[in-house]
């Protein structure tokens, strides 16, 4: 029976309401006794970081012995998030004992937002723009192009959580600066989206003219059951080349099984990685849209402790030729964007393209070593040839050869070197970073 009547009193105590802000009275209670009205009597602050707790409570307004009304918990909350200062507020009403249920313990549960510290709208502004700024170097080298290098500048979060706006900026073999923005989509019928206009100017390897172009595109994803991913993107483009300039709408759709991106070494094993999908190339005056299929299929097998064979097949289609700058290179290695080891990036160019490519993986440090070391055997073989032909009367050259990949302690992606020979003699060495495939 005590029980009962403790809780009793603690409800009616919860419940009761007092008459004058700052001013308790007494008020009924259960079989004609008084009972103080509800007082704040502790203020507790928790998840400030910036800001002094003094600082916290001056903005809720409350001080101790004010009146703790029914709807102290809310007002105190609209209090804090007017402020602009904290990202999320949480106020929770306690009581100090069973027996002192008139005196209320406040607890503000707060996270700060970027620049807290500052009262001044504008300065919070920069602090937290401050905060959200990423800066990382660009390095990157594709066979036929060269080396470019530059930064990426990054504002993270400016759309909301996992959200990013983005600036790289390259020089050397890719000559480009975009404006990239990416954020998720929760609630829709698309999971990510992105959008990215640039303007950039690189030297093709097989015609030796520099080619420019500028791109707007916009682009989402969305996640299926069962490993797979629906991908769309829509593009307005303007290449100039050798001394024309076309105009053109690129719209582009794709389905993915598996982690499409590349991993370190050995990561994937008895896995298959596919990317389907099909380009439509609508040329501003031209006769037609033109048709590209494409397909990217991997396969990883497990053969012994920690060998891999990996292979792949790609295949890029057209469905009538294509303007020069957008026809299909030969040669190069897939880590660097190329298609055939042992050839020259750019050795031949055509609107379609098949290639195939078969590797044994041979780690040997152990997968608990902090850095990796292996071997790789690989063969290739790829074809170019023109809309129209049949993929029966293309002339497929072939490459074969060995090489080392390490991945240094710290880093993301396997480095590699590859020494690769044709049929008719010839040797070439490749140097890239990560697999390709």
């Amino acid at each position: 029976m005590a029980t009962v009547i403790v809780t009793l009193a603690f409800g009616a105590a919860f419940a009761q309401e007092s008459t004058a802000p700052g001013s308790p009275t007494a008020e009924p209670f259960l079989g004609g006794a008084l009972i103080a009205a509800e007082t704040v009597a502790e203020i507790r602050i928790h998840g400030n970081l910036s800001l002094p707790d003094a600082e916290v409570v001056a903005l809720t307004g409350v001080t101790l012995g004010d009146a703790a009304g029914p709807d102290l918990e809310k007002t105190v909350r609209q209090r804090l998030e007017a402020s602009g200062r904290f990202e999320t507020v949480d106020v929770r009403r306690r009581y100090r004992s069973l027996t002192a249920t008139d005196q209320v313990a406040l607890v503000i549960v707060v996270r700060e937002r970027p620049g807290a510290r500052f009262s001044n709208p504008v300065m919070r502004a920069l602090a937290a723009a401050g905060r959200r700024l990423m800066v990382a170097p660009i390095l990157d080298h594709r066979e036929g192009y060269g080396v470019a290098y530059g930064a990426l500048t990054s504002f993270i979060d400016t759309f909301g959580p996992g959200s990013r706006l983005s600036v790289p900026a390259t020089w050397g073999g890719h000559k480009r600066i975009a404006l990239e923005m990416e954020t998720p989509i929760r609630g829709s019928v698309i999971d990510r989206l992105w959008a990215v206009g640039s303007r950039g100017r690189r030297r093709h390897p097989y015609f030796d003219m520099d080619v420019d172009r500028a791109r707007f595109a916009v682009a989402a994803q969305r996640g299926l059951p069962r490993g797979f991913r629906m991908n769309g993107e829509a593009a307005w483009e303007e290449a100039r080349f050798a001394g024309r300039a076309d105009r053109f709408v690129r719209t582009v759709a794709y389905l993915d099984y598996g982690d499409y991106r590349e991993t370190p070494a050995n990561a994937r094993r008895n896995t298959v990685v596919v990317r389907a999908g099909i380009e439509r190339l609508a040329i501003e005056g031209g006769a037609g849209a033109i048709t590209r299929p494409r397909l990217d299929a991997r396969a990883y097998r497990a053969v012994g402790r920690q060998a891999v064979l990996a292979a792949r097949f790609f295949f890029a289609g057209a469905s009538a030729p294509l303007p020069p700058y957008e026809r299909a290179l030969l040669g190069g290695s897939p880590a660097a964007g190329g298609t055939l080891r042992g050839w020259r990036a750019g050795a031949a160019v055509g609107d379609r393209i098949a290639a195939a490519s078969m590797e044994l993986r041979l780690p040997i440090t152990s997968v608990l070593s902090e850095g990796r070391v292996g071997l790789r055997f690989f063969y290739d073989t790829a074809a170019v040839y023109d809309a129209g032909r049949p993929i029966r009367n293309a002339r497929f050259r072939e490459g074969a050869g060995a090489g080392v990949f390490f991945l240094p302690p710290g880093c993301g992606f396997p480095m590699s070197i590859d020494v690769a020979g044709d049929p008719e003699g010839g040797a070439r060495v490749h140097v890239s970073a990560g697999f390709g495939f």
